[in-house]
């Protein structure tokens, strides 16, 4: 486990955690940060993900706003201020990043991403437009409501909790009726539910997610 540079299309460089299984890789994810940045619990993430036989991986995206490495508390002022960042990012840079990290890990196999909050809209966008990637976990992406037109390339699942104010069961009902095909789980939870280091913290959800995308992985990765 340790943090690298990695390089995109463009040139940039950017930091991303890096986690190896202890046996030879079924494959790869790519794990794709909250708001508040690539955080010791993304990186717990990217362990967990290891310790099932993955090489993980977890781009730090708010260096493109010039903040390497940016670890952001949970809380209002955290949130506050990974906002601000990411209004700054665009999202074509973001997916590219997002490719750097993919093409760094593509050679131990297949590749998956998973991405939560922030991630969550992301890795709607990289179902759509990155290369190389073999399927995509959505975890409350509050924009993908918004982003309908960017259609998944790959086999994706979506998770929302039921008690998220920032995603409507409005919004829920529509990402299903464009994607019918598509799985759309919900929770009896609210926003960020994965997260063992907030107050939404669903256990029993965060399992069931887990458990789900898990399921995908080794269908899709091996």
């Amino acid at each position: 486990m340790t943090m690298i540079e990695i390089t995109a299309q463009d040139g940039f460089t950017l930091s991303a955690y890096r986690a190896e299984p202890s046996v030879k890789a079924r494959g790869a994810v790519v794990v794709i940060q909250e708001i508040f940045g690539v955080t010791s619990h993304i990186r717990s993430i990217c362990d967990d993900y290891a310790a099932q036989g993955y090489v993980a991986i977890a781009p730090c995206l708010f260096d493109r706003a010039g903040e390497k490495a940016l670890e952001l508390p949970y809380g209002p002022e955290g949130h506050g201020r990974g906002m601000v960042l990411a209004k700054q990012l665009d999202l074509g840079n973001a997916v590219q990043d997002i490719q750097a990290a993919v093409d760094q890990v593509s050679e131990t196999g297949s590749v998956g991403v998973v991405g939560y909050c922030y991630g969550g809209t992301l890795a709607w966008l990289a179902a759509a437009q990155c290369n190389s990637i073999s399927c995509v976990s959505s975890y409350y992406g509050s924009n993908v409501v918004h982003l309908l037109d960017r259609k998944p390339r790959v086999p994706t699942i979506l998770h929302f909790g039921e008690r998220d104010k920032s995603i409507s069961a409005a919004d829920i009902a529509k990402i299903h009726a464009a994607y019918p095909h598509i799985p759309v789980y919900t929770y009896p939870a609210g926003h960020a539910f994965n997260c063992n280091e907030r107050e939404n913290y669903d256990a029993e959800s965060a399992k069931l997610a887990r458990e789900r995308t898990l399921a995908l992985f080794e269908k899709q990765l091996g």
